[in-house]
């Protein structure tokens, strides 16, 4: 459900797009609102493995530009494995960057789940971002969410995490308890002063992590905290 005042901006139609990173050939949904801009980007990096998509990529695209922003959704590769996947999500951040309505002083990333995590990743490596929003991130094998917490520290840009109360583990997270793992990430993210705010939602469903598979009552905070950032 989306609330009548964030549907303010006139947008066109979502754009499927083919772009090119680390010699591989992407494709994303790409939308903006009317007009010539320049305007912000936002690039959304959806959740899921392999040929799972999890998430809301066109949705979330269709959402960012009616509320003026730059909507960009890079669609990953199709590997279980993260290896070259924050390749992908940099791919998508370029072509966007490249639109020449685009303010590239403007620029914010999102994630859920896994895209969350790989938002994350980005976050630590760019000082040119200038809004994250995260959404139930999963933590990751091979000590990915370890190395992300190690380097807190260099994350330069406010942060919206967001997690329903009862994301506590099911088979879209292969049993992980998200919320016990948002509330760590919120309490390292704290005690590294970072600029942090921290949302849990109530209860969604019978799993919450399933409350981002849609654009729902959570966008609302999202729109007010990207035209704050950006």
């Amino acid at each position: 459900m989306l609330f009548g005042w964030l549907l303010s901006v006139p947008a066109a139609a979502a754009e499927r797009v083919a772009f090119s990173g680390d010699g591989i050939q992407l494709t994303g949904y790409l939308c903006k609102p009317e007009g010539s801009g320049p305007f912000p980007l936002v690039v959304y990096n959806h959740g899921g493995m392999g040929d799972i998509v999890g998430g809301a990529p066109r949705e979330t695209c269709d959402a960012l530009a009616k509320a003026g922003f730059v909507g960009m959704s890079p669609l990953r590769r199709r590997t279980r494995s993260l290896r070259g996947h924050i390749d992908d999500v940099y791919a998508g951040l370029q072509y966007g960057l490249g639109l020449p309505y685009v303010d590239r002083l403007r620029v914010g990333l999102m994630g859920f789940s896994r895209g969350g995590l790989l938002t994350l990743m980005a976050a630590t490596q760019r000082d040119d971002l200038r809004a994250l929003v995260v959404m139930a991130t999963a933590f990751g094998g091979r000590g990915q969410m370890a190395r992300v917490m190690e380097n807190l520290r260099a994350i330069t840009a406010p942060i919206l995490l967001q997690v329903a109360r009862n994301d506590t583990g099911s088979r879209r997270t292969r049993g992980m308890n998200t919320l016990q793992g948002c509330r760590r990430l919120a309490q390292a993210l704290r005690s590294s002063e970072r600029d942090l705010s921290y949302i849990e939602y109530p209860a969604y469903g019978t799993d919450g992590h399933a409350m981002f598979f849609e654009v729902g009552n959570y966008w609302k905070d999202v729109v007010i905290f990207l035209r704050k950032n950006l």
